[in-house]
This record gives C-alpha cells, structure tokens and sequence, in this order.
C-alpha cells in the first residue's frame, strides 16, 4: 500500500494492532454488560495493556477522565457501576484524555437519547413504565469507537 492512500499511511503497525484489539474489547466489554450488566476485569485490564503498543506518556492523565463517573457513582451508589468507572479510566490510555471526554459525552448523550426514545414509546402504548436501568458499556464504547480516529 502507497503512503499516499489508506489507513496504513496515517498508522504505523502497532497503531493498527492497538486499534483491531480495542475495537474487539470493546465488543466484549458491551457484550458482557449487556448479557451479565457487568464489565469482568480481564477486559479492562487488556484495554489498559494494549495502551502499551502505542503508548503517550501524556496519556496517562486521562485517567482522570473517569472523575466525573466516580463522582456520580459516590452520589448515587445503584447507578454506575465500578467496572463502567474502570472502562472510562483504561480507554483513556488509549486514546488520551480529551477524547474520552467526548467519548464518554457522546456515550451518555446516547444513552439521555435512548431512555427518552423509551419512555416516549411506553407513554404512547400507554404501558406503565417503571425505573430503568441500562448498561453503560453499549453507549460509552460507542462513543468511543466514534473518536477513536479523531
């Protein structure tokens, strides 16, 4: 492949493995939340090891991107679990600190979008609709997915 056309012009080789792995683990981290509403801890764990293959020092202050969840989940201990908080914080060192931020805003905007489609549908079929609780995985990978290449 020329270096003027594709994807291999703009990432060298341990960017393409890193990005083939974190889009699995992030197919993982949503399919376990969705099936078990939990994220297990060898899934954050490799997203946090393959930070490794194309690593920037500056992204370790991403971390701190999980801040606001952690606050959240301090505030009201049945909404956002541990392994969401995790997630945020290990994504970062993927992608740094300002695209987990947009990452994880376009995932709750997501998440804002799907639960007022859901009420809206339960009000119009006039069903009761009683408290909800969605994963978070689902929204936040894909937010994630959508800034990885920013």
């Amino acid at each position: 492949m020329s270096k003027e056309s594709g994807i291999c012009s703009t990432m060298p080789g341990s960017s393409i493995v890193q990005a083939v792995l974190f889009f699995c683990l992030m197919g993982c981290a949503v399919y376990t939340d969705i099936k078990k509403r939990e994220i297990p801890t060898a899934i954050w764990s490799l997203v946090a090891l393959i930070s490794i293959l194309d690593f920037k020092i500056v992204h370790l202050f991403g971390i701190m991107a999980a801040l606001p969840l952690l606050f959240a989940a301090m505030v009201s201990p049945s909404g956002i679990g541990g392994g969401d908080i995790k997630l945020v914080a290990v994504v970062s060192l993927v992608i740094g600190f300002w695209k987990a931020l947009i990452g994880m805003a376009i995932g709750l905007s997501l998440v804002i979008i799907f639960h007022g489609t859901v009420k809206l549908i339960y009000r119009i079929s006039s069903k009761e609709y009683g408290r909800r609780a969605y994963p978070l995985a689902p929204f936040l990978a894909l937010g994630y997915v959508c800034v990885y290449f920013l």
